[in-house]
């Protein structure tokens, strides 16, 4: 029988082999940080506090909050206490109109970009939301929901794939800048996740007019965030907590990894899903799918700060963060609390809050704050 020592050194060897630095886990961690609800938008039955599916928020250096609602095709500002500032946008194909934007970003100059594939172009709107420009853009492929990221030096970072001969060849790491004179590619956008990794997680429907694809709840995914110096962070396999922080044409990476207690789906959670998925009529699809077990790493997102957040759900049923450096180095743990949240909405970190969406009894939207406290 092998010695834990014996194992420990064999790893090490291996990862040295491979250019690959372990950080461990939780061995360094040094503080535990409280999070705290302090605000809680939406609720209304229609109108600006209704939300139907958000897939964007932001904070700007006011403190106010912008949420991107896909389904009315408009961002809703509002001031730090939540009241409405004004509505930006509406569905359409004019200026200041978005057809199915996938998310916004605000630049490092205040600025409020809208990447918008179906009208193929970024929409720019000035930090009061007034439109500005269009930047006509050649995407090649919907994001679903965008997540870039402010770069050091300005620009935007993001992945995209690279187009030659009228082809897309490869993904890529991209920066936008931000006075639109052109996009620098960066590097070459690193493979991480385990190859049939998405089509095991994936319901396929073949249909009259194509295929549809719908992700399973609680299924193992690859999980992946860009950094603020272009960098990926992802988890190869989220069924364990193993995180890789990948750097395109550098030989060393960093490698964070320990041992978590698996969540099972308890039979309330498994009904809940499948009754809100059938809600508009039976999909026939196989629920024998849906794992027994919640994965280890929910999602992965970079603050403003450069620091990685690791969400997932720990042996109570809270939703959790473990926060590393940009370096990789353990810096605190937090924990939520017992809340309903889609992990295929967005949860940002901006300065000291968080933002997420979270689902009340009645599957109802809302956008809500925590402070955090160190």
């Amino acid at each position: 029988m092998v010695s834990a020592v014996a194992r420990r050194r064999v790893t090490g060897l291996f990862l040295a082999a491979t250019g690959i630095t372990s950080l461990g886990g939780m061995a360094h961690a040094q503080a535990r940080w409280k999070l705290t609800e302090t605000l809680r938008i939406g609720g209304a039955e229609t109108g600006p506090l209704s939300f139907l599916y958000v897939k964007g928020i932001e904070q700007d250096s006011k403190g106010r909050i912008l949420v991107y609602d896909q389904k009315t095709q408009d961002i809703r500002m509002f001031a730090p206490d939540g009241a409405l500032v004004r509505v930006i946008g509406r569905s359409g194909g004019g200026p200041g109109e978005f057809r199915n934007a996938e998310g916004i970003a605000i630049a490092r100059d205040g600025k409020i970009w809208v990447r918008d594939a179906a009208n193929a172009r970024f929409s720019v709107l000035s930090a009061e939301g007034e439109f500005e420009k269009s930047w006509t853009m050649r995407f090649c492929t919907s994001q679903g929901m965008w997540a870039p990221r402010a770069g050091r030096a300005g620009s935007i970072l993001d992945w995209d794939c690279a187009i030659s001969g009228g082809r897309a060849t490869k993904n890529v790491v991209v920066a936008y800048r931000t006075d639109m004179t052109r996009v620098d590619t960066l590097a070459d956008y690193p493979s991480c996740s385990a190859e049939g990794l998405n089509e095991a997680g994936t319901w396929v429907t073949k249909m009259e007019r194509g295929t549809r694809y719908r992700s399973i709840p609680w299924a193992p995914g690859g999980p992946a965030v860009l950094g603020a110096d272009g960098e990926v962070w992802c988890a190869p396999n989220s069924s364990r907590y193993e995180i890789l922080r990948l750097q395109a044409g550098a030989r060393d990476t960093a490698r964070i990894s320990r041992s978590v207690p698996r969540v099972p789906v308890t039979s309330a959670e498994r009904d809940s899903v499948i009754a809100q998925i059938e809600s508009k009529g039976p999909t026939g699809l196989d629920f024998s799918r849906l794992p027994k077990e919640k994965p280890a790493i929910d999602r992965l997102t970079v603050d403003d700060q450069g620091r990685l957040w690791v969400r997932h759900t720990n042996a109570k049923g809270a939703i959790a963060f473990d926060v590393y450096s940009s370096a990789g180095r353990i810096i605190a743990t937090a924990e939520l609390g017992v809340y309903n949240s889609s992990v295929y909405q967005p949860f940002v970190v901006r300065g000291d809050n968080v933002y997420t969406v979270v689902l009340d009894a009645d599957d109802v939207q809302h956008v809500v704050r925590f402070r955090i406290t160190r």
